[in-house]
């Protein structure tokens, strides 16, 4: 029994989420490690400049708005939050993918055989 989750709720929304991004990769095209990774890599950047954005617009917004910065301060500080923590789970995921579902030699299958093996 988990004391953080006694009811296994997140365990089955983590499953759920990881279930329905495995059925949307293959469509997407990421159907090698290198894809998989290179997807991982492009979520990192998108979080890292969606955070930067988030607070440069919170900072922004606090100083246009002298009596309201501490609304701004903690709805920045939110949404940065939910931006940094969505990041870090779709890479969880995907990472998850790589390990489960994509073999080491899948980008040898995409590969072209060596013709300095055939006789």
């Amino acid at each position: 029994m988990n004391f953080r989750d006694p009811f296994g709720r997140q365990e089955k929304r983590r499953e759920r989420e990881y279930a329905s991004l495995r059925q949307k990769l293959p469509g997407a095209g990421v159907t090698t490690r290198a894809d998989a990774e290179q997807l991982i890599e492009n979520v990192g950047k998108r979080g890292k400049y969606g955070l930067m954005a988030v607070i440069a617009l919170t900072l922004l917004l606090m100083l246009l708005i002298p009596e309201g910065r501490i609304i701004c301060g903690a709805a920045g500080t939110l949404v940065g939050a939910w931006a940094y923590i969505t990041s870090r789970k779709i890479q969880g995921h995907v990472k998850r993918y790589i390990q489960e579902e994509l073999t080491p030699d899948s980008d040898d299958e995409s590969a072209t055989p060596d013709d300095s093996t055939t006789l």
